[in-house]
C-alpha cells in the first residue's frame, strides 16, 4: 500500500515538473475551423502541434477584429498563465501587438505572441511570413496550361478585405508566361467568405465571360463546388487540400502545412529560447516546405514535372529575384503608379512594394467588387391574366346589362327602378372591375394611386346610387297623409354627387400626405435574400386616411340597410328592392369583415392581393346580379305588363290605401266650401298624386270608392318618382277628394 501511495505521488510530481504537458496554446482564427480553407488549415497546424507536443490544453477562439480580439485575449492572458498566443490573421495582429508590449517586461506574465507579418520583434513578440506570390505563380501556370478555351477566372477578396491583389498578378503572370493567349478576368468579393457572392461570380465568370479555368484565395470552396456543378475541373488554390475530399473533381491543389512552422516555434517558446522571425515558402528541405501540391490523374508527367521543377527553382533562387518580382511588365508598371524599384534595376519591384500592386498588371481585366443583382420576382402572370379575363368578362355582362336598361327603360320593371341610377350602379361596377384589372398589373407609383382611386369611386358610384334612389321610394310610400313629395331624378344627382365627393376629398389627402408610392421590398413573402419584389407603401398618415375611406364606406353601407328595412313594407314588387338591398349589402359587410382585419395586419403580398380582388369580383358582380337578376327576370316572364296585373289595372297598394283611409280619418284638414276634403295644409285632395303623363288630376266623372278613399295606384307611383315632368307640380299638391253620395266602383 505504501509503495503505491508513494508511487501516485512520483507520477504527480512528474506530471507537474513536466513543460511539455503543462504548456498553454491558444490559437486565434477568424472563421470557423470547417471553412475548408485557411483557418482549417491553421486548425490543423494546431492539432499537429498538440498531438506532437501532448498539450493537454489546447484551445482555439474565433474572433476578429482589434478590439473584439483585444477584450477576448487579454483576460485569458492576465488570468490563464497562457505560454503561446498564435494570432493567425492580420486582423488579430494589432491587438496582439498591444498586449505584449503591454506585458513585455512583466516578472509574471511570460506569454508569447506569434503574429503574422514581417515587421520588429520582441522578447515575447514573434512574426512570421509566407509567400503566397510563390504558390499563385505556380497555380497560374498550371492554370495557363489546363485551360483549352484561354480563359481563366478569379476571385479575390480585394482592398475592401483589406487585402491587395499582389497574388492575383503573380497567379496572371505565371499564366501568361506558358500561355500569352489566355484572357484573364478577376473580381473582388470584398470579403474572405462570403458564399452568395462568390457563387453569383463564379457564375458570372463562366456564363457570362466563358471562363473555363476558376481560381480564388477565399477562405472556402464555393467556387470549386460550382465549376464541379458546371461540370468543369476545380483548383484547390486557398490553401486547403480540396483533393482529399473531392477527389478527381478537383485536377489541382496545395495544402499550407503550418505544423512545419508552428511546431518549432512552439517547442522554442516551451524551452525558451525564440528566435524572433520566420518565414514560409517553397523550402529545398522537406521539414520546411510549407505548400504541399497534389495533381489530378488527368494531369500529364510533363506538367507535373514543369511545375515541381519550377517550385524548386524558386525555392533556390532569392525572393527579390522570383519572376513575378521582375518581369518585363514591372518597368512601366512601377513608374505608372510610383512603386519604388530594386537597386540597380529598372523592372523589379521591391518586396514591400509588391504588397502595393492593386491595379491591373498588363492586360488583367478588372471586373470590380462583385455585387450580387437582385432578382426581381413578378406577381405571378397566371393570376394576373385570371383576374384580367374575369374582370373583362364581367364588364362585357355589365355593358350588355346597361344595353338591356335602355332597351326596357319603359317597362314597370325597370322603370320602377330608376333606369338612370340603375346605368349609375352599373357603371360604378365597370370602374370597380376596370381598378380590379389595374390592381393585378405591374407595380409602379401610377398603378399603386390608380388603384385605390378607381376602387373606391367605383364602390361609391355603385352602393351611393342603390342607397339614393331607394331612398326616394321610401320617402314616397312611407307617407301617411299621402302628400305628394315630388323628388325628381335631378334632385338626387346632388346626393350621389355628394357621395363621390366625400370619396374624391379622401383620397386626395391619402395622395397628397399618404406618399403613396412603389417601392422595391426584400425579406417578405418568403423571398430569398437577393430576391425583391415591387410593393406599393404608404405613411401611417395614409394608412389612418384609408382607415377613414373605410369608416365613410360603412357609415354608407349602414344608410343603405337601415334604408332597406324602411321600405320592406312596400308590397308592390317592382318598388320593392329591400331584399335585393338587404342580401347586396349583408354581402358587401361580410366581405369588409375579411378585408379590413387583412389590410391591417401583415400578409403574403400576393396572398393579400389575390384576397382583395377576389374580394372585389365577389362585392360587385354579386351587388350587380342580386339587383338586376330579378329585374330582367320579370321582363322576361311580365314583359311590358308588370306583375301580377298591377300595372294594367293600376291596382292599388294596400299599404298605400292603408294609410290614406287612416289619413282620411285622422287628418286635422277639413272639408272646403265646394265640398272637397282639404288636407292639413289646406290643399284640395284629388283622386292621385301623380302628374299629367298618368292622368293625376281629379277626373269629375271618375267615382271613388264606395268608402270614400281613393285608389293609389301603382302606376301613379311610377310616374311620380321616374318621370322629370311631375316637376310642374308643387311639391304639396297632394289631396282627396271627398266621397261621393252615391256607390261608385273602383276603376
Amino acid at each position: 500500500m505504501i509503495k503505491l501511495i508513494l508511487s501516485l505521488i512520483f507520477l504527480i510530481i512528474c506530471c507537474k515538473i513536466n513543460p511539455i504537458q503543462s504548456f498553454k496554446l491558444i490559437t486565434l482564427t477568424t472563421g470557423p475551423a470547417s471553412d475548408l480553407g485557411f483557418n482549417n488549415m491553421v486548425n490543423q497546424g494546431r492539432i499537429g502541434v498538440s498531438k506532437a507536443m501532448k498539450i493537454e490544453d489546447s484551445r482555439i477562439y474565433i474572433v476578429s477584429g482589434r478590439n473584439e480580439t483585444y477584450a477576448l485575449l487579454l483576460p485569458l492572458v492576465q488570468n490563464d498563465d497562457i505560454d503561446l498566443v498564435i494570432c493567425s490573421s492580420q486582423d488579430h495582429a494589432d491587438a496582439c501587438k498591444d498586449i505584449a508590449a503591454l506585458y513585455l517586461n512583466s516578472p509574471t506574465i511570460k506569454t508569447q505572441f506569434l503574429v503574422r507579418g514581417s515587421g520588429a520583434t520582441t522578447k515575447n513578440l514573434i512574426q512570421i511570413s509566407y509567400n503566397y506570390g510563390s504558390i499563385n505563380y505556380i497555380s497560374g501556370m498550371f492554370a495557363g496550361l489546363q485551360t483549352i478555351k484561354n480563359k481563366i477566372g478569379f476571385l479575390s477578396p480585394g482592398a475592401a478585405a483589406k487585402n491587395n491583389d499582389s497574388f492575383v498578378y503573380a497567379f496572371w503572370l505565371g499564366a501568361k508566361q506558358v500561355n500569352p493567349d489566355i484572357e484573364f478576368y478577376y473580381y473582388n468579393i470584398g470579403s474572405y467568405m462570403d458564399q452568395d457572392k462568390t457563387i453569383a461570380a463564379t457564375q458570372d465568370l463562366i456564363d457570362i465571360y466563358g471562363c473555363d479555368v476558376i481560381a480564388d484565395t477565399l477562405d472556402d470552396f464555393s467556387a470549386g463546388n460550382v465549376a464541379i456543378q458546371r461540370g468543369q475541373y476545380a483548383l484547390g488554390t486557398n490553401g486547403f487540400p480540396q483533393r482529399d475530399v473531392y477527389g478527381e473533381n478537383v485536377i489541382y491543389s496545395y495544402a499550407y502545412n503550418w505544423t512545419k512552422y508552428f511546431l518549432p516555434i512552439a517547442g522554442s517558446v516551451a524551452n525558451g529560447t525564440v528566435p524572433g522571425k520566420w518565414y514560409a515558402d517553397f523550402n529545398k528541405e522537406d521539414n520546411y516546405n510549407f505548400y504541399d501540391l497534389s495533381f489530378g490523374f488527368e494531369v500529364s508527367q510533363n506538367i507535373k514535372e514543369l511545375l515541381i521543377n519550377q517550385s524548386r527553382i524558386l525555392a533556390t533562387t532569392e525572393r527579390a529575384k522570383h519572376p513575378y518580382y521582375c518581369n518585363q511588365y514591372m518597368e512601366a508598371y512601377t513608374k505608372q503608379y510610383n512603386l519604388s524599384r530594386q537597386a540597380n534595376t529598372i523592372n523589379c519591384v521591391t518586396t514591400s512594394a509588391f504588397f502595393y500592386i492593386n491595379q491591373p498588371v498588363g492586360d488583367m481585366i478588372y471586373l470590380g467588387n462583385y455585387e450580387i443583382r437582385l432578382a426581381k420576382i413578378e406577381f405571378s402572370s397566371s393570376v394576373q391574366k385570371g383576374f384580367s379575363i374575369a374582370s373583362g368578362c364581367l364588364i362585357g355582362l355589365v355593358i350588355l346589362m346597361m344595353i338591356g336598361i335602355v332597351y326596357y327603360k319603359d317597362t314597370p320593371s325597370i322603370r320602377s327602378a330608376s333606369p338612370i341610377f340603375l346605368n349609375f350602379s352599373l357603371i360604378g361596377g365597370i370602374i370597380i372591375y376596370i381598378g380590379i384589372i389595374i390592381w393585378v398589373g405591374p407595380v409602379n407609383t401610377h398603378q399603386c394611386n390608380a388603384r385605390f382611386w378607381l376602387v373606391t369611386l367605383g364602390f361609391s358610384t355603385l352602393i351611393g346610387s342603390l342607397v339614393v334612389k331607394n331612398f326616394r321610394i321610401w320617402l314616397i310610400f312611407d307617407n301617411p297623409e299621402l302628400k305628394s313629395i315630388k323628388i325628381t331624378n335631378y334632385q338626387l344627382f346632388p346626393w350621389v354627387g355628394l357621395c363621390l365627393v366625400i370619396n374624391i376629398v379622401l383620397m386626395a389627402i391619402l395622395t397628397s400626405v399618404g406618399d403613396l408610392k412603389a417601392i422595391e421590398a426584400q425579406g417578405i413573402d418568403s423571398l430569398g435574400k437577393y430576391e425583391y419584389m415591387t410593393v406599393c407603401k404608404m405613411n401611417h398618415a395614409g394608412a389612418s386616411t384609408l382607415y377613414s375611406i373605410l369608416a365613410y364606406f360603412a357609415a354608407l353601407l349602414l344608410v343603405g340597410v337601415f334604408v332597406s328595412w324602411k321600405i320592406r313594407i312596400v308590397d308592390i314588387e317592382e318598388f320593392n328592392e329591400s331584399k335585393a338591398i338587404a342580401n347586396t349589402l349583408y354581402a358587401v359587410s361580410f366581405c369588409l369583415f375579411v378585408i379590413v382585419p387583412l389590410m391591417i395586419s401583415p400578409q403574403d403580398k400576393q396572398s393579400e392581393t389575390i384576397i382583395l380582388c377576389v374580394a372585389g369580383l365577389f362585392i360587385t358582380t354579386a351587388a350587380l346580379l342580386i339587383v338586376f337578376i330579378p329585374k330582367f327576370w320579370r321582363v322576361f316572364i311580365y314583359g311590358k305588363e308588370g306583375t301580377n296585373e298591377m300595372f294594367k289595372q293600376k291596382k292599388s297598394s294596400s299599404v298605400a290605401t292603408a294609410r290614406a283611409e287612416s289619413a282620411s280619418k285622422n287628418s286635422s284638414g277639413g272639408v272646403n266650401s265646394g265640398g272637397q276634403k282639404t288636407n292639413r295644409r289646406g290643399n284640395v285632395v284629388s283622386g292621385d298624386f301623380t302628374d299629367d303623363s298618368e292622368s293625376s288630376l281629379s277626373e269629375p266623372n271618375k267615382p271613388n270608392n264606395i268608402d270614400g278613399t281613393v285608389n293609389v295606384t301603382a302606376g301613379a307611383v311610377l310616374a311620380e318618382f321616374t318621370d322629370d315632368s311631375i316637376s310642374e307640380y308643387d311639391e304639396n299638391e297632394v289631396v282627396e277628394q271627398q266621397p261621393q253620395e252615391s256607390t261608385t266602383t273602383q276603376e
